[in-house]
């Protein structure tokens, strides 16, 4: 998925407003006044943005040799990918930064799901999400979002109607 899908499907799934907010929601809050929003949006990039940015910068200075930096990307960057794309390392990050700061923990769920969310969206590839990683190598075979417009309009559209589904369901409207 795309970065900025990331961010908000972070806010939308592991915030208090969100769907971790359950059926109760603070409704004397908006969306927007919930810090969980803004932090949940951190962390579901933090994956990409730690993998990838600081090389980014460094094939920026380089200017840009070939033209295209996921093509020139690999070494360590690829190992940083792997690593910030890893359940094995996502999930224990969690579980620690929730004992020290336990208003972090459901936020910080936003990078797991960032793996989630990648696996069945990156073929075969050096992308390839590898979920396990360190301890296996395997990796999901999903579908490219990049190559297939298809995918990409389509965690678009389901992000409206999740909203629209936490509204009805924090209002029973639906679900008695």
């Amino acid at each position: 998925m795309d970065i900025i899908a990331h961010a908000v499907y972070g806010a939308t799934v592991c915030s208090q407003k969100g769907l971790a907010g359950g059926r109760v929601s603070d409704n004397k809050r908006r969306w927007y006044e919930d810090v969980t929003v803004y932090q949940a949006a951190l962390f579901g990039v933090i994956p990409d943005v730690v993998s990838m940015w600081p090389s980014f910068l460094v094939f920026i200075w380089e200017g840009m040799p070939g033209g295209n930096f996921f093509a020139w990307a690999g070494g360590a960057t690829l190992i940083w990918y792997h690593a910030t794309h890893s359940l094995v390392v996502a999930l224990p990050a969690c579980l620690i930064l929730g004992l020290f700061r336990r208003s972090l923990f459901l936020p910080s769920l936003a990078w797991p799901l960032h793996v989630i969310m990648d696996a069945p969206t990156h073929g075969i590839g050096k992308f390839q999400t590898q979920p396990f990683f360190p301890l296996l190598d395997w990796g999901v075979t999903g579908i490219n979002w990049w190559e297939h417009p298809g995918v990409f309009a389509g965690y678009w559209i389901a992000l409206p109607l999740i909203w629209v589904f936490i509204r009805f369901w924090r209002r029973r409207a639906f679900f008695g």
